[in-house]
């Protein structure tokens, strides 16, 4: 069993006292100051000249003494200034594919000053270096080691600065409500031979050459979709609702793979979904417990990709038709 350090228990305790939230405000609430080790060098530098001023009763060597003192009082205060009122924010949910480092968003806002020398990581992770402008707002996103598939949330975020010169770190741990939604990585699957291929043709043909159902256009359908004469005589862009028009769709099934175990079948599935999106293709997605409809464009591919990349984990967020 791993042993925890002192300064890991310390900061555990720290970063318990502050609730998962999806944005914080510095404060004298949650920042925390104290020298670091060129602070301490410094402290005891400040004592050994003191020392020297009162065995020689030497003046400038007391003012000298209490010149730098100053120096490093006025930096605990201009150190604890940096940080305060800094707005840290995370309310988007980043994707990646399996394989990939996580990219954890993460918004930095300073109002009315900037904020200098920043440092943002995560737990034992290498200290990222940042600086912000006077009201402005600064997007970062913090590549953690690849996850497995699923929705991974962001343990503990620390920010800290060593602001003006260095004498004195300030930091907070926060457990920022940052989110990376992981999807399989897409590999080509071979499909069992003898059984309907995983992207079986569901042909759909209209009854009547009618279209008396019609649907507005959205950003994201299929282009090749539109009816160009509709909008050329009403000025309007519409398309053919899915349940009517002469087209052909494909259905991904679950058990039309060679693959037995389920990472391997949801790799393949990831596969097709992406290759059916970029050939401007309809699809449906039918896995366990999971049934979506055929469908095109980017918010269908982003719906299925998240289904498979939750299938079979606990968590209940997404909707399915």
């Amino acid at each position: 069993m791993k042993s925890i350090s002192f300064s890991e228990k310390i900061s555990n305790w720290l970063s318990s006292r502050s609730i998962r939230k999806n944005e914080f405000i510095l404060s004298q609430k949650n920042i925390y100051i104290i020298p670091s080790k060129a602070g301490f060098a410094f402290v005891l530098l400040i004592a050994l000249m003191l020392l020297t001023a009162i065995n020689y009763q030497n003046s400038l060597i007391y003012l000298f003494t209490f010149f730098i003192s100053s120096v490093f009082f006025i930096s605990i205060w201009l150190c604890f200034l940096n940080l305060n009122g800094l707005r840290i924010s995370s309310y988007e949910i980043a994707e990646c594919f399996e394989g990939e480092p996580c990219p954890y968003p993460i918004q930095l806002a300073s109002i009315s000053k900037p904020a200098l020398s920043l440092g943002m990581g995560i737990n034992e992770q290498p200290i990222i270096e940042t600086n912000i402008k006077q009201d402005s707002v600064c997007q970062h996103s913090m590549l953690l080691p690849a996850a497995k598939r699923g929705l991974h949330t962001l343990d503990r975020l620390r920010i800290q600065s060593y602001f003006p010169f260095g004498f004195i770190v300030a930091w907070t741990w926060l457990k920022l409500d940052a989110k990376v939604l992981v999807y399989p990585k897409p590999i080509e699957g071979t499909r069992v031979i003898g059984k309907p291929d995983s992207l079986s043709l569901n042909q759909q043909h209209l009854k009547s050459e009618d279209l008396t159902e019609l649907k507005p256009y959205q950003q994201g359908e299929t282009a090749s979709r539109i009816l160009w004469k509709q909008y050329a005589a009403k000025d309007q862009l519409v398309i053919r609702s899915h349940e009517q028009g002469g087209y052909d769709s494909f259905w991904l099934n679950w058990d039309s793979y060679e693959a037995i175990d389920t990472e391997s079948k949801l790799q393949h599935l990831c596969f097709d979904v992406l290759d059916l999106n970029r050939k401007q293709q309809l699809y449906g997605l039918d896995i366990p417990n999971v049934h979506i409809s055929p469908s095109s464009g980017e918010q269908h591919k982003q719906r299925c990709l998240k289904a498979l990349a939750l299938h079979g984990l606990n968590d209940k967020s997404v909707f399915y038709d």
